[in-house]
């Protein structure tokens, strides 16, 4: 026996099959949705992980300037944890008789950019007398700016002093510094510069004065 089918209920059918319909056609998204979000989560947590992991570098130990050559007691090597160590360098015999392309601060770590196997074709080594109690507390790789006094006995007319050469690289200083005695120091400076530096050994007094590595 038939039942009759009332409009009201015909009504509710029909709108219960729309509703179905609507969220069958909502699945792919939803379910897209959870896919971005755990996928998210899985590369957050690989960035993560990378970051967290420790890997062994060379690092400087004191301020370098951009030509100097790198020397084993400049270096050292630090455990550290950074996102992309690849371009760091982490064995010393990489880094030891390098040259820095650039002005390296107590701290940096060495990347393949940051040194180069030879020095500038320009660079020149001269030696400087320096009187007693005259020079700074320097190390190799420090900064100075290279000021000469006219002597009376020199060519130079006796004056004010000059600055002769700024910003002059330190490559070498002595081992044992006794402020009550002459010294000398080997500074590393371009070819251009040569002459004006031995010249104003000739005619005066040679002073370094240092620059410090916020300044330079």
């Amino acid at each position: 026996m038939a039942i009759p089918l009332r409009l009201g209920q015909k009504s509710t059918r029909i709108e219960v099959t729309k509703d179905l319909k609507s969220r069958r056609s909502l699945d792919p998204r939803m379910w897209l949705g959870i896919l971005l979000l755990i996928g998210s989560t899985i590369f957050g947590q690989t960035i993560f992980t990378r970051a967290s992991a420790r890997t062994p570098a060379v690092s400087i130990v004191s301020d370098i300037a951009a030509g100097s050559m790198i020397r084993e007691s400049d270096i050292s090597i630090s455990q550290v944890a950074v996102p992309n160590p690849d371009s760091l360098l982490a064995i010393p015999s990489e880094v030891i008789g390098k040259f820095a392309a650039v002005d390296l601060v107590a701290g940096d770590l060495i990347t393949k950019h940051s040194i180069t196997a030879g020095a500038a074709s320009d660079s020149r080594l001269v030696s400087v007398p320096i009187r007693a109690g005259h020079l700074p507390l320097l190390a190799h790789g420090s900064k100075v700016d290279v000021w000469m006094t006219p002597a009376t006995d020199g060519v130079a007319l006796p004056g004010p002093a000059q600055l002769i050469i700024p910003s002059a690289v330190l490559d070498a200083v002595p081992n044992v510094s006794d402020q009550g005695m002459d010294t000398s120091v080997t500074l590393q400076i371009t070819d251009i510069q040569v002459q004006a530096l031995v010249q104003a050994m000739r005619d005066g007094v040679i002073d370094l004065v240092a620059i410090p590595s916020s300044s330079s």
